[in-house]
């Protein structure tokens, strides 16, 4: 139930010995190198600064390169084989930091960041004449240069007008104003009609006239030289070029495939160069030493102190005072049982520094309930099965391998209680067998032997006595409270306030006690019930920090509080048996739906009908039961549980490490 133990360690080192102290430090990981606080006011600390952000700086741009040349690599580059399964390279942490492999990734990242520039630029490119194609398509009818402008003696003018416009009612306007024009029809569209007026200057002013009553718009074609139809083939021209050039580089990009992995390598040294580089920012520096600060775990301390010693330097560990509390960081201590939990623990939050570490004391109950609900022998077979194939073949790290590994463990659990509660993908047996009018095969637990003796059935019915599954649904959820009780009681004695334990926490045990001897008639006298008297009479201390009424109130407010919440808390774990109930009946129903077609037909049609829906249904409840559990399962783990002794607020270690994600780190030889 314990915290790992954390001391604040403080040390001063040479300064040319500073890099490969980070280096030994962030290769054995058990350090993390805190700020060193506001000492600036200090005099003593006057000649120490903070170290430049250069490298660092440095570093984020190298990660965002490699980052963008695996996008590119991504998106023009062929398609590679592999997927979320495919399991990821081994290599030593010296291949990992190996500076030529660096520098050559970094150079073919710039590479590929290049090239995707160019091709961007080319789309750019191909869509800047692909517009200037359709602004010409109009004018392609149009047999005279579009650069022919106006003379002293005619004006020209290109334009458009809706394609509404009657171009003979125009035709014939401009012909009542003057004799000398031309008006050339070049096109037209949805939307216009392209055209080009020719006119004498001494009719010029009365064609403007006309042009402006038909809406007629100038169009601006300046940059253009040479026809509609020249101009249009020599685009075409430039497109194919483009289209060449755009082949040829994205070509170029698919050349880098093979080092794809090289990239993914090079982009985890440099989430490490980050890593480290952001723990030299934290230190102060002078021009022959450094000072670093941080935290270490008790555990830890005796490795941490070897590596040390190889370094001219001097340092020291210190307990943190209970005033430190709050921000020393906090790191659950975990075995391989326990440690699957963690990703439950920090969905909700981390304990305090002097809280509990929960996960020991919710495993069991987590599998367990995870289990109930979830009753069934195939569905937990198949849950655990595809889990651990995702385990071995993949080694996810972090939240998503820890709930892997929960999964396998909830999934043997459910495996084991579906086979006690008879729950083989819920009543298949039953269905299949009848469907094909044989008798159902006597098999222990999983079957109904009627007629058949000495062959165990069911433990739990869940759907025969489902009154029997809520009270034991009932009865282990007031144990998992009562359990959380006694860690606040713990707790309580531990920091020196043994009557607050009694009072608030033993009082209760007290009552149920009491309740539970009245129930059963044990322990009265003279009819009286002498447990539950003592623990009512016990109530009266939840008043004692008060004083005149506020003692009764104080009272009043504990017993109704107390009533309501662990009464409300207990109930709550009848949820186990809805769930249970859910899957077993969502199940039968698609069981029974399979075995309807099916039992009227040949067996060689009706058992594919049956499994064809068997499949698609039990994996559509496989998954929405799988989701259900886990929220339900958290939930009383949150709510109910956590309610009776957690104490949520605390800070996660954060230690300078090795943290890759696209290869795994092995032990060097």
């Amino acid at each position: 139930m314990s915290i790992v133990k954390m001391k604040r360690l403080r040390l001063i080192g040479m300064r040319d010995q500073r890099e490969s102290m980070l280096r030994q430090l962030q290769h054995l990981g058990c350090v993390e190198i805190d700020e060193p606080g506001d000492r600036s006011a200090d005099p003593a600390w006057a000649s120490l600064t903070r170290p430049d952000t250069g490298a660092l700086n440095g570093a984020r741009d190298a990660r965002a390169s490699v980052e963008n040349a695996l996008k590119a690599l991504k998106k023009y580059g062929p398609k590679q084989k592999g997927g979320l399964l495919t399991p990821r390279p081994v290599i030593t942490e010296g291949e990992l930091f190996n500076d030529e492999a660096y520098r050559t990734g970094l150079a073919d990242a710039g590479q590929l960041v290049a090239l995707e520039r160019k091709i961007s630029a080319l789309y750019a490119e191909q869509n800047k004449l692909r517009t200037q194609k359709l602004a010409l398509a109009p004018w392609l009818g149009l047999d005279i240069p579009l650069e022919t402008a106006s003379t002293e003696e005619v004006t020209v003018q290109f334009g458009t007008v809706a394609a509404s416009t009657d171009l003979d009612d125009l035709d014939g306007a401009l012909g009542a104003v003057t004799e000398l024009y031309e008006l050339i029809r070049a096109g037209a569209d949805n939307e216009l009609n392209y055209l080009v007026l020719l006119c004498h200057r001494s009719g010029a002013e009365a064609c403007q006239e006309v042009l402006k009553e038909y809406g007629f718009s100038r169009s601006s074609l300046r940059g253009w030289t040479g026809t509609a139809a020249e101009n249009d083939r020599r685009l075409d021209d430039q497109l194919a070029a483009a289209g060449r050039e755009l082949e040829t580089t994205i070509a170029q990009v698919g050349e880098y495939a093979p080092r794809k992995g090289a990239l993914e390598q090079c982009l985890d040294r440099a989430a490490q160069e980050i890593a480290r580089e952001e723990a030299r920012c934290r230190l102060l520096d002078s021009s022959a030493a450094f000072f670093l600060e941080g935290w270490v775990p008790v555990p830890d301390e005796e490795k941490m102190a070897e590596t040390l010693s190889r370094y001219d330097c001097c340092w020291e560990t210190q307990d943190p005072a209970p005033e430190d509390y709050p921000v020393v960081p906090v790191k659950l201590k975990s075995n391989r049982f326990t440690e699957p939990l963690t990703t439950i623990t920090e969905m909700y939050s981390l304990p305090a520094y002097n809280g509990v570490d929960p996960n020991g004391l919710m495993m069991p109950f987590y599998v367990f309930f995870f289990g109930f609900m979830f009753a069934d022998l195939g569905y937990g077979l198949i849950l655990a099965g595809v889990c651990a194939f995702i385990n071995h073949r993949v080694r996810p790290k972090g939240g998503f391998g820890q709930l892997i590994r929960l999964m396998i463990m909830c999934g043997l659990s459910s495996a084991v209680i579906g086979f006690f509660t008879g729950g083989f993908f819920s009543d298949f047996l039953v269905q299949f067998t009848s469907m094909l009018g044989l008798p159902q095969p006597v098999i222990p637990f999983l079957s109904v032997p009627d007629g058949v003796t000495g062959v165990p059935g069911p433990l739990l019915n869940v759907m025969g006595d489902p009154m029997t599954v809520l009270v034991f649904s009932l009865a282990v959820g007031l144990v998992q409270i009562l359990v959380g009780m006694a860690v606040k009681f713990w707790m309580l004695c531990r920091d020196g306030k043994v009557v607050d334990a009694i009072l608030d926490v033993g009082t209760w045990w007290v009552i149920f006690a009491g309740i539970a001897l009245f129930a059963l008639g044990i322990g009265n006298v003279a009819g009286f019930p002498v447990v539950l008297i003592i623990g009512c009479l016990m109530l009266l201390g939840q008043g004692r920090s008060a004083k005149g009424f506020g003692r009764v109130t104080a009272v009043i407010g504990a017993v109704y509080n107390g009533v309501t919440g662990y009464f409300g808390d207990v109930l709550s774990y009848s949820r186990l048996m809805v769930m249970m109930l859910a899957g077993s009946v969502i199940g039968q129903v698609f069981n029974i739906l399979g075995a309807m077609p099916g039992g009227g037909l040949p067996p060689v049609i009706g058992i594919p009908i049956f499994f064809v829906i068997f499949i698609v249904g039990h994996a559509f409840n496989i998954g929405l039961n799988v989701i259900g559990t886990y929220v339900h399962t958290s939930r009383l783990q949150y709510l109910e549980f956590f309610k009776q002794f957690y104490q949520e607020g605390g800070r996660p270690w954060r230690p300078l490490n090795i943290a890759t994600t696209y290869v795994d780190i092995k032990e060097e030889q």
